[in-house]
């Protein structure tokens, strides 16, 4: 039996059982390099082919649109290269004070070229103002790019109206979908995306395996040239874990969010209990518009990390931010971008996945209660 409750899904989730035995013929017989011209590798690009068409009708795209990479975070740093060269006249970019560390490393680093940055601000509850967005437009900005949900404190960002605004005054647009896939429809047309980025391990498929939308007529400079992927990302195809990327797209498209309903039912039961149950509780975020499973908690005179490392003894995970960042136990800069005063308290995140229970909720916060008790009464 399993005792772990595992309550940190925005930073990996499990691998789908479905989508492991869809994987594993491809790591064992079925073992053939697509590339080849022999019929024993036939079925094996077939299955690419098939895994390609299930997340580009998750995104509502073209097979032709879409891009195997390695995680998001390429796919992050490719789009916006991409971008870059194919704009040489132009230097300014346009993101926001809370993006992921692949999209704020790579700003950092086209700061250091010479290029102008304008980091949108946020408000307490960590929501970003189009009217600020629209002001920071220039003759020369050659690229908009906004997350679709923040991976912290689960906020939803106004996608279609950033999509307009830059279809408007042609400028491209770069999403970072990987906390929104599988949580909320994406339609990459509606929303006016030129190019996208998902992550398998978000979404039950394994580590290593991500995905960048084109949009077809954007002209496209590969990160890693070669002729795979049409000539758009060099390297031979890791065909079990596209299949397993492929698998999770399908098992999205058939369940019809139905999921998501159970997982913000969940929530938002954990977090009535949680205030009822704990004084001096503070959420973070913009509770009506975010993900369907996300909390950020903190607790008056308690540091995430302590909380953390306590609840652990009970082995019961979560998070205080993003795994990227959580080594070093670096301040959250989503939370400093929303003036958080992080002196006296800091929180946790809670991000619930479809393997978690009611009963392991229950268990959870009341767990929590004590732990929070018990180090209060230490101070």
């Amino acid at each position: 039996m399993n005792l772990k409750i595992y309550l940190d899904n925005n930073a990996t989730t499990k691998c789908d059982e479905e989508i492991l035995n869809a994987m594993l013929p491809y790591l064992k017989e079925n073992f053939g390099n697509p590339s080849s011209l022999y019929s024993f590798s036939k079925e094996v690009k077939d299955k690419v082919t098939e895994a390609r068409k299930n997340v580009a009708k998750l995104l509502n795209a073209k097979e032709s649109e879409i891009i195997f990479t390695s995680c998001a975070s390429e796919s992050n740093m490719s789009a916006i290269m991409n971008a870059v060269k194919n704009n040489p006249t132009k230097k300014h970019i346009i993101t926001t004070k809370v993006e992921h560390a692949s999209i704020m490393e790579t700003m950092k680093y086209f700061e250091i070229q010479g290029y102008e940055i304008t980091y949108l601000s946020s408000d307490n509850k960590g929501r970003i103002d189009l009217t600020e967005l629209k002001n920071s437009i220039k003759k020369d900005t050659l690229l908009i790019c906004v997350m679709m949900a923040n991976n912290e404190i689960g906020n939803l960002y106004p996608i279609n109206e950033i999509g307009e605004i830059a279809r408007e005054n042609q400028i491209l647009f770069h999403c970072d979908a990987v906390q929104a896939v599988g949580k909320v429809k994406i339609d990459v047309q509606d929303m006016k995306i030129d190019t996208l980025s998902l992550s398998g391990h978000k979404i039950y498929a394994p580590k290593g395996i991500g995905v960048l939308y084109v949009k077809k007529g954007i002209s496209f400079t590969p990160l890693i040239f070669g002729h795979q992927e049409n000539n758009r990302r060099g390297g031979t195809e890791n065909v079990p874990y596209i299949i397993g990327i492929g698998k999770a797209a399908e098992m999205i498209i058939k369940d019809d969010y139905k999921s998501v309903e159970k997982l913000e039912m969940l929530r938002n039961q954990m977090e009535v209990k949680i205030q009822n149950g704990i004084e001096d509780v503070y959420f973070y975020g913009d509770l009506k518009n975010r993900l369907p499973n996300t909390t950020n908690v903190a607790f008056k005179g308690l540091k995430g990390e302590e909380l953390l490392f306590v609840l652990e003894n009970y082995e019961i995970y979560v998070g205080i931010g993003s795994a990227c960042n959580s080594k070093n136990a670096e301040p959250s800069h989503v939370l400093k971008a929303m003036g958080i005063d992080l002196s006296n308290s800091s929180p946790i995140r809670i991000s619930l996945g479809k393997y978690n229970t009611e009963e392991e909720i229950d268990k959870f916060v009341a767990t929590l209660s004590r732990v929070v008790k018990m180090l209060r009464r230490r101070k």
